[in-house]
């Protein structure tokens, strides 16, 4: 079995989930049988296809498993834009996560664990089998988890400003 480690910073809105490459909306819609249009996840032997609808508004998004399935739909995107993905390979994935700066202080540790500990995930995303582990994440005010989304390019600026609106984020070096 061979290792591939990935870091993939993730913003979940309640509206828009947001990655370095990808912006879709944070709902789905789960059933028994495979979805015959859309991007799709095969998980726990239930379907999931991305939906326009999003979830209802979510204070605390751990009281459920519905932000875990978006964050598996994000890591494989994020996967198969690096072209990662194999039969005999588990992507090892590291996630910087994003919450609204209104709820980071009181839910930060518990965003963190909800992602942490769940060991391997098996899925298929577009047909494709993918073995995920989780094995760090770090929650971030949402507008700092996407400027982490362009870290390599940051890093090297003493002064960084973020300004995130939503479905957009703007950054100035």
């Amino acid at each position: 079995m061979m290792y591939q480690k990935i870091i993939v910073p993730i913003d979940h809105g309640n509206r828009n989930m947001k990655t370095e490459h990808k912006v879709f909306t944070s709902g789905f819609v789960e059933g028994d049988c495979r979805p015959a249009l859309g991007e799709y996840l095969h998980y726990g032997g239930r379907y999931y296809a991305l939906a326009e609808q999003r979830i209802p508004y979510m204070r605390d998004k751990t009281v459920d498993d519905r932000f875990f399935i978006l964050t598996l739909f994000a890591v494989a995107m994020e996967a198969e834009k690096q072209m990662l993905g194999a039969q005999d390979t588990i992507i090892q994935a590291v996630l910087p996560v994003g919450l609204p700066p209104k709820h980071y202080g009181a839910l930060y540790r518990k965003f963190e664990e909800y992602f942490k500990g769940r060991g391997i995930q098996q899925f298929t995303y577009k047909g494709i089998s993918y073995k995920v582990e989780i094995t760090d994440a770090a929650a971030f005010p949402q507008d700092y988890a996407a400027a982490m989304t362009v870290y390599q390019r940051v890093a090297e600026f003493n002064k960084v400003v973020t300004v995130e609106s939503g479905a957009s984020r703007w950054i100035t070096f």
